[in-house]
């Protein structure tokens, strides 16, 4: 055996180069598909004289069989599947087959036929696989722990075995650890290991022994500069390889004569290490955002300026983050508005509208939320999907009908509910005044709307039984029925090309998924992961000859994770998300298999013997300051570091390995224990102009055309003192507002239930009145009838709900919220009429009886400024002692609702405007003067088309909010 050193990736190379021989065959193992594609391009350019150039011409050559006619070359865990694969084992059952068999044995077992187990039954089949690849026995197994979910998650691994070994049947885990076992390893000369395996596991283990017991030569290629053998990156790599060979014995390939004039030269090797300080050059940026958005964003503008302006190719480009499965869709989204192409896979079939929709067909009869009292499960966010014309044929206005009337589908979750919650809304749409009531959703609703829903929903039913009821047969013959379905059902809509072309590859690959017959519940349970099974995206893909002669990544930016630049260079490098929460990465040890057990398994299957948990989770540590080193080493002309100080409203700071970084080129945080006044490292750095914080970002296509200012005019000129305000929060929104009235409907569940307590507030106060209909005598300082009415409110409230409450079809969990608004203004009410200004200072004059009497009115003011016209208006008079009369508005809480939000931090804004509404109502009656002078500069800008967007949390919550985009239309 001989370990290889060298940091470098060209070293590497120019020495299988050198050594290579045809007619040596050798298995090449890699641990990352990256380092494949890299070796597999480096192996085609080696051997393309021996190939036929007409072939290699043709759309049809295959570079990998190509290679392999001269050597092996593998990511390993590719080569235990190219093992099965080319077995032809009929016995070993998929993941989904698996997860049926253990659901089975589930449902036998009192004492795990419960949804704690069975939620937990995917994870379980990975980690009986990951325990057969162990090569360990049940009783070694047993041994590790002594825990209750231990023995029970055992018992069932020993249950699963049995029954696998009844049908004659294995699985994945059970296959590879018998192909590994079974491995013939006489075809190979040599054995390859190319990259650090951190940590080596019992399947790499016992490859090497094969080739130890033969005597056959062994070399390992590692990333190590044995120049700098006391760096701390490389203590994982010492503390795995040295269980083969001594480091003494290790020997370097490294090429000395390599260039160190830049810092990131440099900085891999003084990182992390007590060195003198060097000079900071341009070769390195450090950036702050505000929000991961943001930072992004900036990441994606830059990389185009550097591909359409700087002539780079996109794969010497490389963008680093941890977790880089998670923001694949933020990427996608920030990439496709700046026109980029990124390396990512394609959005699984299950993720499109067209594979949640089939989903969701079964999902109506198999979701585990269905409560036993129904037989369906239906929630808004499913129906959506149905109604967005990808796969259910309905009407395209339906969608958009179906958004103004959606909050009363809230807490919906069976097609019962369904059909009474529509039943009810055909009533309302019947009884209701829409004159009366101009904010009700309904009114923008047409009755051929709630039909049309009702259409799709017996659609709904049908399909998913017809789904459900299918006899036994396999999961191949559960899927030729779906297509069948799909393809000659009329109430499907045909399905594009690339949609269909994605399922008949689904379903030709799931030809051997035949072994056991399944239940159309159990197939429609698993759906989902049986199609994301199927598809092979970025491991999964055949590597084709492109022009230039390059290989994969040629036109598309890599995005991935810091353990995959091994053995990789690029010239620009982002290193994003450089944050404490994710640097360094964390290990998540497995619910099951936890670092207690983990530890003991690898102790018994492979060389690395780690004497404790502790030691193990250390070894991890180091390994992520490993991962920091090889993004620094994969830059040859620029790395980028940045990070955002919030993402989902978390507050972020920097990873703490910035401090090692500045430390490099001189510059240390002062001892905040002796200097509390002390600037910190981010202080230091903007100070010393390392550290960039980029203003605002946006996408390029909106920067490259500035849209023109549209010019706005109304006609109307009859307004409320409601609608000023409405101007003083939002111009915009009062201009939408009175030019598409139609469209002034309360859709927003927030907005709909105080939209009908306000309602209900306003009956309840009439049928007050009409109890009341003669004066009241109070005793201020016993305040008797304060109280009395108080109680009485309640009453009130019940009485108008039998009016109101059928225009409102809500459930009873968003009801009691209206309710509770209701009450909680009917209070406030009666503590104006009974404890205000007028009664204290009557009070004070030695009085203590008053007479007090409501009156319902509608007393208006007006005040005309130039051809504008505004009113107030006033609903319910109080009068006292026959005299001194108040004037309440009771239906203003209807219009005033267009400037509410839900969102915490606009609060304090809404509060300051309302205030404000208050103190000019009252003006506008008892201050004419101040009015029209507010007015007078109102009407100016009116007259102007002054109608200026106020942009806020509220925006989300506006019934205009699709018109008030940036480039908006011309209405």
């Amino acid at each position: 055996m001989r370990i290889l050193c060298s940091p470098n990736t060209e070293d590497i190379e120019s020495y299988i180069k050198s050594r290579f021989e045809i007619g040596r065959k050798s298995l090449h193992l890699v641990p990352t598909m990256i380092l494949y594609r890299r070796r597999l391009k480096f192996y085609f350019s080696l051997l393309r004289p021996l190939f036929n150039q007409a072939q290699v011409s043709s759309n049809e050559f295959d570079v990998e069989e190509a290679v392999r006619q001269y050597v092996d070359l593998y990511e390993v865990d590719k080569y235990i599947k190219h093992m099965l694969i080319s077995s032809s084992n009929s016995s070993t059952l998929s993941k989904s087959e698996a997860t049926v068999i253990l659901e089975r044995i589930m449902n036998q077992v009192p004492e795990i036929n419960n949804l704690s187990w069975k939620s937990v039954i995917y994870d379980l089949a990975n980690t009986f696989s990951d325990l057969s690849l162990t090569g360990l026995s049940l009783s070694t197994l047993r041994s590790f722990d002594n825990s209750r979910k231990w023995k029970i998650a055992l018992d069932i691994y020993e249950m699963y075995l049995e029954e696998l070994r009844q049908k004659q049947l294995t699985d994945y885990g059970i296959s590879a650890n018998s192909k590994i076992n079974e491995l013939d390893i006489s075809m190979y000369d040599e054995l390859i290991l190319d990259g650090a395996f951190l940590p080596i596991n019992s399947i790499h283990q016992r490859i090497i022994n094969k080739f130890i017991e033969l005597n056959k030569p062994i070399i390992i290629y590692l990333p190590y500069d044995l120049s700098t053998p006391d760096h701390p990156a490389y203590k994982v790599i010492e503390d795995i390889y040295q269980n083969f060979l001594p480091k003494t014995k290790w020997e370097s390939i490294q090429d000395k004569t390599r260039s160190n004039s830049f810092f990131i030269d440099r900085l891999p090797r003084l990182i992390f290490r007590d060195t003198p300080e060097i000079k900071l050059d341009n070769s390195l940026s450090i950036l702050r955002f505000g929000t991961l958005e943001e930072e992004l964003s900036f990441i994606m503008r830059q990389i185009y300026v550097l591909i359409k302006y700087k002539e780079v190719s996109p794969r010497q480009v490389v963008i680093v983050t941890p977790n880089a499965m998670e923001l694949r869709p933020l990427i996608r989204e920030i990439s496709e508005q700046n026109n980029l192409k990124v390396r990512l896979p394609k959005r699984p079939f299950m993720h499109l509208a067209q594979g949640k929709a089939i989903k969701y067909l079964y999902d109506i009869r198999t979701d585990i939320r269905k409560l036993s009292e129904y037989d369906s499960y239906l929630n808004k966010t499913m129906f959506k999907n149905f109604i967005s014309g990808t796969l259910i044929k309905c009407d395209v206005r339906l969608s958009e009908s179906f958004e103004k009337i959606e909050s009363f589908f809230e807490d919906c979750i069976s097609i019962a509910d369904w059909r009474s919650v529509l039943t009810s809304l055909v009533a309302t749409k019947a009884q209701l005044i829409p004159e009366k009531y101009p904010h009700h959703p309904i009114n923008s609703v047409e009755l051929n709307d709630l039909n049309d829903i009702l259409v799709v929903i017996q659609a709904l039913e049908d399909i998913s039984f017809f789904l459900v009821t299918i006899s036994s047969r396999s999961i191949k013959e559960h899927v030729d029925v779906l297509i069948h379905l799909l393809q000659k059902d009329g109430r499907f809509i045909k399905l594009e090309d690339p949609i269909l072309q994605r399922i008949t590859k689904i379903t030709e690959s799931l030809g051997a998924q035949v072994r056991i017959p399944i239940t159309a519940i159990e197939f429609g349970e698993r759906i989902s992961t049986l199609f994301s099974e199927q598809e092979y995206f970025e491991d999964g893909e055949k590597a084709n000859v492109e022009e230039e002669d390059d290989i994969f990544l040629d036109r598309e930016i890599l995005v991935t994770g810091p353990n995959n630049v091994e053995f990789q260079k690029y010239e620009y490098v982002y290193v994003c998300r450089f944050t404490q929460d994710v640097y360094p990465e964390p290990k998540k040890f497995d619910w099951l298999i936890n670092k207690e057990i983990e530890q003991k398994i690898i102790c018994s299957a492979t060389c690395f013997k780690p004497q404790s948990s502790r030691e193990l989770e250390n070894f991890y540590l180091n390994r992520s300051l490993y991962h920091i080193h090889l993004m620094f080493r994969a830059a040859r002309t620029q790395i980028t570091i940045s990070y955002s100080q919030i993402d989902n409203g978390i507050i972020l700071t920097p990873a703490h390995y910035l401090h090692d970084i500045a430390k490099v080129f001189g510059l240390e945080e002062g001892n905040k224990l002796e200097n509390k006044k002390a600037p910190d490292l981010e202080d230091l750095l903007i100070r010393s102009r390392v550290l960039k914080c980029p203003s605002s970002i946006k996408p390029l296509l909106q920067n490259e055309i500035e849209p023109q200012l549209l010019t706005k005019t109304l006609d109307k000129r009859d307004f409320t003192v409601e609608e000023i305000a409405i101007y003083r929060y939002c111009p915009r929104r009062f201009y939408y507002q009175n030019k598409c009235p139609k469209e002034n409907v309360y859709s927003q569940l927030f907005h709909l239930q105080s939209y009908a307590s306000s309602c209900l507030y306003e009956k309840s106060v009439e049928l007050l009145v009409l109890d009341q209909p003669n004066p009241i005598h109070e005793m201020i300082d016993q305040g008797k009838q304060h109280r009395l009415l108080l109680e009485k409110t309640k009453d009130y409230r019940l009485g108008a709900e039998k009016l109101i409450r059928p225009l409102f079809p809500l459930s009873n969990r968003l009801w009691s919220n209206v309710t509770s608004q209701t009450d909680f203004f009917l209070t406030t009410l009666m503590n104006w009429v009974f404890d205000n200004a007028y009664i204290r200072e009557y009070r004070k004059s030695g009085n203590n009886n008053i007479t007090i009497q409501f009156y319902l009115s509608n007393h208006e003011k007006q005040i005309k400024i130039d051809e504008y016209t505004f009113t107030a208006t006033k609903e319910l008079e109080v009068q006292y002692n026959n005299g001194e009369i108040h004037r309440y508005s009771i239906s203003n809480l209807k219009d005033i609702l267009s400037f509410s939000s839900n969102d915490h931090e606009e609060r304090e804004h809404m509060k300051e405007i309302k205030e404000w509404y208050e103190r000019f109502k009252r003006s506008f009656y008892n201050d004419t003067a101040t009015a029209q002078e507010l007015l007078k500069e109102i009407t100016n800008k009116l007259s102007l088309g002054e109608f200026s967007k106020k942009t806020g949390g509220h925006c989300k919550y506006c019934t205009f909010n699709k018109l008030c985009h940036e480039r908006e239309v011309d209405i």
